[in-house]
């Protein structure tokens, strides 16, 4: 198992039930269907528990974590040479002269523990959208739009030239391979990220009266090497991902439009939408960037927002109050005429808790469900663990309490 980024509703801790209750109501080495795989931990612990996986998301950061970690195309024992892409990626920084001031200026403010030098460095950067640019610079497409923010000069710099050598067919990756050294990549962007959640909602920001707090974080974050996490995480990849293609399978589709066409033989299907009205592509617009190999690029005609997201983000119909029930009953409608079994995962917001408030009530799924299925093959099952909210420190809210349920619907 293998974690590849810091991810919304993370379902690590609840896995064993979510992977025992599908071995009670579905056969193993059947099929199930993790329809909005994320992360693609409960992808990875379903084709460990001996089902053929298909792992579906909107995403094509998600697709690309598939694909790795569940060694599809994976020729046997084939690994990632981490050091040859480093090598490449290294000489390809050197011949950038553009930022190499700037990075020496970084090295020296990190050396010296200097945090108001590196924030004045970041301030002084030339980034594209400082003037008046909306789409990034194709050479240092990261660089010139996420330095000084999310990443240092240096992290960024190391982002963009190992995400060229991935890319370059003259690397001559196999599709497993790159797929890998992708993940690992977008794994060091989520380690090095300067934000409260290590995600990419919005880079921090400092904050009176905590301005040693947010100094501190600032010079760990920035020293943390992009190419020491990248070779470890291609080792781990690696080890971890079956050693060779063992029939599962990567889809990049929303939920609706795949149960609608490509729902197949499969008996089991995973569900955990997002149930907020915050949308996920908001956290991981940065990943989106490097699985896709694109160039950033800001709306045109309004000011660029605190966390420079692009103009081409993913709207799911599950974060919005007006389309959630509407979007589970035409998935669930789908999987009850394919005589499929629902594992629904649903994190309640406790009474009283001001957290992100649900799209959907858990009353109103259960609704859904029962209509969809019918109320006697429709059960709740509650357990112990608690909802981990993502935010931490000082963004937190610490009296929240909101229980985690899995939601069952049989098939016929």
């Amino acid at each position: 198992m293998f974690r590849p980024v810091q991810y919304l509703g993370s379902k690590l801790r609840v896995l064993e039930a979510i992977t025992s209750l599908a071995r009670d109501v579905v056969p193993q080495e059947g099929e199930a269907v993790d329809l909005f795989a994320g992360s693609t931990v409960v992808s990875q612990a379903f084709a460990a528990s001996g089902f053929r996986t298909t792992s579906v998301d909107t995403q094509a950061y998600s697709r690309v974590f598939a694909q790795a970690l569940l060694g599809i195309d994976r020729e046997i024992a084939a690994g990632v040479d981490a050091e040859a892409l480093l090598r490449d990626a290294e000489n390809s920084i050197h011949r950038d002269y553009t930022w190499a001031a700037f990075a020496q200026e970084e090295r020296n403010s990190l050396e010296q523990s200097d945090a108001t030098a590196l924030r004045d460095l970041e301030a002084r950067l030339p980034l594209a959208w400082r003037h008046g640019r909306i789409e990034a610079d194709s050479d240092a497409p990261l660089t010139s739009f996420y330095a000084g923010s999310y990443f240092g000069v240096r992290q960024a710099l190391q982002l963009d030239a190992l995400g060229s050598v991935i890319a370059s067919p003259t690397t001559g990756l196999t599709p497993w391979q790159r797929a890998a050294a992708q993940t690992a990549l977008m794994h060091a962007a989520s380690r090095i990220v300067h934000s409260a959640g290590k995600h990419f909602a919005q880079p921090l920001k400092t904050r009176a009266g905590n301005a040693a707090f947010h100094d501190q974080r600032l010079l760990s974050d920035r020293a943390i090497d992009v190419s020491a996490v990248f070779r470890e995480a291609c080792a781990t990849i690696a080890s971890v991902a079956p050693k060779s293609d063992a029939g599962h399978h990567a889809v990049q589709d929303t939920a609706e439009r795949f149960v609608a066409k490509e729902g197949g033989t499969a008996k089991l299907f995973y569900l955990d939408p997002p149930y907020t009205a915050q949308q996920y592509s908001r956290f991981y617009h940065i990943l989106e960037t490097i699985a896709t190999n694109t160039l950033p690029r800001l709306p045109a005609g309004s000011a660029p927002t605190m966390g420079l997201y692009p103009d081409n983000r993913y709207k799911s119909a599950f974060s919005s109050r007006r389309h959630a029930a509407t979007a589970l009953a035409l998935v669930l409608g789908h999987l009850a005429s394919l005589k499929a079994t629902a594992i629904i995962s649903y994190s309640a917001s406790a009474r009283g808790s001001d957290g992100n408030a649900r799209m959907i009530s858990l009353e109103e799924l259960m609704a859904v469900c029962r209509q969809e299925f019918g109320s006697r093959r429709v059960e709740m099952i509650e357990f112990a663990h608690r909802y981990r909210q993502f935010n931490s420190g000082e963004n937190a809210n610490k009296g929240r309490d909101d229980k985690e349920v899995l939601v069952l619907c049989r098939s016929a």
